[in-house]
């Protein structure tokens, strides 16, 4: 009912150009480009297309989608980073990218302070799950029975959030859990739904067709806040306290984009992305919105910077 409520209330602020007073001075005169650093498909991926027609329509300009896989989302960063600090060359960022990659790829060059945050945009709900091949259907009830006989569990490869968010609920639990790195998250998904490994951490997005079909059971929602798409469920902290690793998306650019643009693209992504319908796709995807300035964007990535440097060095992690 409170969601109800909310989305009700953001109707007012359907897409529509800028006012002149929130535009910077001559910006923008030509089309933007927004990087993502994951395939076709992905999360990031799929957010940014569902956001950039309204985002556009806004600004005035097209928007560009385009995608540089490889080196856990680093190679779109670094493209992005060495860009003209002009507001015309964006990063849909990922926790991961600022938070945990320096520490696993530290020769990548990306810091805390290589990108200027614009806003948050959602959290990527990250979920783990039971294949047929799990003893229980329930997260506490696979930590007690990883006690007594050891289990595996998959991730889409060494280093990824997934991974962290293992490490530390094999930790805190005290489970016997052994880690399973696959490289990437579609082969660990089928093995998953085929009985081959009994549990997983995957994100909601390409797991969704599975889990609401049956053949994969949705155990706790990584992070500290339930999913809209599975109310249901609850989230890893509840059931394991202390386990709090989750994931998340904001818009950033280049080090030195000027205030005056950095503002105008917050406020044109915040009315893109409050539209009913977009919230709705959101649900879909298993993301749900998340609000905030560029300070709550920078409090976060030092937060997650400061969690998985942490994790990483006292449990050894490599990035796969």
């Amino acid at each position: 009912m409170q969601r109800r409520t909310f989305i009700q209330t953001l109707t007012a602020a359907a897409a529509g150009p800028l006012s002149l007073a929130t535009r910077a001075s001559g910006y923008p005169s030509q089309p933007i480009r927004i990087y993502g650093g994951f395939g076709p498909g992905s999360t990031t991926d799929v957010l940014t297309r569902l956001m950039a027609p309204s985002l556009g329509q806004i600004l005035g300009q097209p928007i560009v989608v385009d995608n540089i896989q490889g080196a856990a989302g680093n190679i779109a960063a670094n493209t992005v980073a060495r860009a003209k600090p002009d507001g015309y060359t964006l990063l849909t960022a990922t926790s991961s990218m600022l938070g945990t990659n320096p520490h696993l790829i530290p020769q990548s060059g990306i810091q805390l302070d290589t990108f200027v945050p614009i806003a948050m945009l959602c959290n990527i709900g990250l979920v783990v799950v039971a294949g047929p091949s799990a003893p229980t259907s329930t997260l506490a009830g696979v930590l007690e029975a990883s006690h007594r006989q050891g289990l595996n569990y998959g991730t889409p490869g060494a280093g990824t959030p997934m991974h962290l968010i293992g490490e530390l609920l094999r930790e805190r639990s005290k489970g016997n859990l052994t880690h399973v790195p696959y490289k990437g998250g579609a082969a660990m998904i089928q093995d998953l739904a085929s009985g081959q490994i009994p549990m997983g951490i995957v994100a909601y997005t390409p797991a969704a067709g599975l889990i609401k079909s049956g053949k994969l059971k949705p155990l706790a929602v990584c992070g500290t806040t339930r999913l809209a798409a599975l109310p249901q469920v609850p989230t890893v902290p509840e059931v394991v306290p202390g386990v709090n690793i989750g994931a998340w998306c904001a818009l950033m650019a280049p080090a030195g984009t000027p205030d005056a643009i950095c503002k105008q693209l917050a406020i044109a992504s915040d009315k893109a992305l409050a539209l009913p319908k977009t919230l709705d796709q959101l649900i879909e995807l298993g993301c749900d919105r998340l609000t905030g300035d560029a300070d709550k964007v920078r409090q976060l990535t030092k937060a997650e910077y400061d969690l998985s440097g942490d994790l990483i060095r006292r449990l050894n992690i490599r990035a796969g």
